[in-house]
């Protein structure tokens, strides 16, 4: 980071939440100390020290705290940017998604796999956040209200060098916590997302280096809680390049420091041909029932049909559809010359359609064959002549 964009950003960083995040992160304040500045030292070297002014109304108090910043770069060997964040956001915890690899040198990749990686990200925090509320191996519908209203509050922060990283903010209090769903009021309800993000991810890859992954499914009750909605997230991260790796990270927030214990890590390391395994832990976790016919509502997504031997079209169509517990699915289909002229007069005039067909299983786009009874919701509009 340049020295002006430094002293700029640091200037913003208060005296107090300074001081919290060097007691949070095991600084000592040293006693006595006048001239302004708190002093702080570790309890492993005496040579190592912070000095942090007292008031932010000096004209060297920018100076003074990009100080203290260049130090913990240097002790704690992270980037600036990071260490920044951390002490603008005291009461968030932030999650780090780093994909490592040739491709991400630059800070940059490509617009699909970014977006891919912003969405498993995304879906990673939800399933956590829902796990917390509702631990159970498939959740249908990720739409608790709480876990929704932790999302809303997040903030994206911006990617750093030698990597593509999604940085997400997540607030600690971002709900009030309710006593019927809460027993541990003094964790919020942020923090438990967050904790249990982490500790679900050292579980799983924990089990995957014993040759393992089995138990995560075989043993249901286990804690920490996965869910395969967990594991659909981390497969949207996949990396394309074998030899490219994937690292989620904690920052905790300094005015909630996080106590050491057994069954967590404050960074998780996803090798490319882990996520083979992961994928077998998602088959074996959601629920896969016998195929049976079923009646689905919904949109038609995108026609990618082609001329048939009669020359009328057909083919895939791809729709969003609502199935059994309102759950929200994507699924396609190969329809008749018949059907595929309705979805296209659907498509267009942006109507429901419903029709009954037997669903596939798949991971993020089903199959449904044997369609029948495929009818357009609601009159076709004309077009004047």
């Amino acid at each position: 980071m340049k020295p002006d964009n430094l002293e700029r950003l640091a200037a913003a960083v208060s005296p107090q939440d300074a001081r919290q995040y060097a007691l949070a992160h095991g600084w000592q304040r040293v006693s006595a100390v006048n001239g302004g500045v708190a002093l702080f030292t570790r309890a492993d070297s005496d040579l190592d020290q912070l000095l942090i002014p007292l008031q932010a109304t000096g004209p060297d108090y920018a100076r003074r705290i990009a100080d203290v910043v260049d130090n913990l770069v240097a002790l704690e060997k992270r980037p600036a940017e990071e260490i920044l964040n951390d002490l603008l956001m005291p009461d968030v915890d932030i999650i780090r998604y780093r994909l490592v690899g040739a491709d991400t040198e630059k800070g940059d990749m490509s617009l699909v796999g970014g977006i891919r990686m912003l969405d498993g990200a995304r879906r990673s925090l939800l399933a956590a956040a829902c796990s917390v509320v509702s631990p159970v191996r498939y959740h249908p519908r990720m739409s608790r209200t709480e876990a929704l209203e932790l999302l809303d509050t997040c903030r994206l922060l911006q990617t750093e060098r030698d990597s593509f990283t999604v940085a997400i903010a997540c607030p600690l209090r971002p709900v009030e916590q309710r006593q019927a769903l809460f027993d541990e009021l003094a964790v919020p309800f942020g923090r438990r997302t967050t904790d249990l993000l982490m500790r679900s991810l050292y579980r799983l890859v924990q089990a995957i280096e014993a040759d393992d992954a089995a138990s995560i499914s075989d043993s249901p009750t286990a804690q920490p809680h996965i869910s395969a909605n967990l594991c659909d997230a981390l497969l949207e991260m996949k990396p394309s390049d074998r030899k490219s790796q994937v690292i989620i990270s904690a920052s905790w927030a300094s005015t909630h420091p996080q106590r050491a214990s057994p069954g967590i890590a404050q960074k998780v390391l996803l090798q490319h041909d882990q996520f083979q395994i992961i994928e077998d832990v998602y088959r074996k976790l959601r629920p896969s029932p016998a195929p049976a016919e079923s009646l689905f509502v919904g949109y038609v997504d995108t026609l990618n049909g082609s001329p048939g031997p009669d020359g009328r079209m057909q083919g895939e169509t791809r729709f969003v559809l609502v199935h059994e517990e309102e759950e929200i699915i994507r699924a396609r289909s190969d329809l008749g010359p018949d059907d595929y002229q309705k979805a296209v007069q659907a498509h267009g005039a942006a109507r429901i359609v419903k029709f009954n067909g037997i669903l596939h299983i798949g991971r993020r786009v089903h199959q449904i064959t044997k369609v029948q009874q495929f009818e357009i919701l609601g009159p076709i509009p004309t077009t004047p002549s």
